[in-house]
């Protein structure tokens, strides 16, 4: 897929959905009364917008590095490996795709350009899809009465759409390994 229209998705995807649902939180709670996160209830549209804004700009500084700047990629032994290519160039060894994972779970990478790059294109995707689901939980709740919905939210509060988005964050993460394993597997082939 063309990196530009990548680039401009990433920005415009989470700043249109960011401000639709700050705009259907206001259609809903003028006030912010029925808000449930109480961390944008106590600071109020104007720290909502500031925030939301400032997330928006950070993606698309992040985004824009990634598509002006793409990081310089090692091959594997096993060029075909999705995970080894992604290990290799995050972590500067090859592992195992468990063993990869486990660390990208819980360690600082080698290579803060490329993760610098993967955050700003995971993040387009889980705002845009944690904005789009917080839409659906204002409607979900206050227009359609769905009570499944209601008693799942209410139950673990306001977490319980952004709990939906782990596996969109394991999917964004897999999509960008084999995005520029793909990138580099055209440049070897190019050679």
């Amino acid at each position: 897929m063309n990196r530009t229209l990548i680039f401009v998705a990433s920005v415009a995807a989470p700043a249109a959905t960011q401000a639709a649902d700050t705009g259907v939180t206001y259609a809903f709670s003028p006030d912010l009364g029925i808000e449930g996160n109480p961390a944008m209830a106590a600071i109020g549209f104007p720290g909502i917008i500031a925030i939301k804004s400032l997330v928006s700009i950070v993606i698309a500084f992040m985004t824009y590095y990634w598509w002006r700047n793409p990081v310089a990629l090692k091959a594997p032994e096993k060029r075909d490996d999705v995970w080894a290519f992604a290990s290799l160039n995050y972590f500067g060894s090859e592992l195992s795709g468990r063993t990869f994972v486990h660390r990208f779970l819980t360690r600082a990478p080698k290579n803060w350009a490329m993760a610098i790059q993967m955050t700003g294109l995971m993040l387009a995707v889980i705002v845009a899809a944690g904005s789009l689901l917080a839409i659906f939980s204002w409607f979900a709740i206050h227009q359609w009465n769905l009570t499944w919905y209601r008693k799942a939210y209410f139950r673990t509060h306001f977490a319980f759409p952004f709990l939906l988005l782990a596996p969109i964050y394991a999917a964004a993460a897999t999509l960008y390994f084999k995005a520029e394993h793909a990138r580099l597997r055209a440049t070897l082939a190019g050679e």
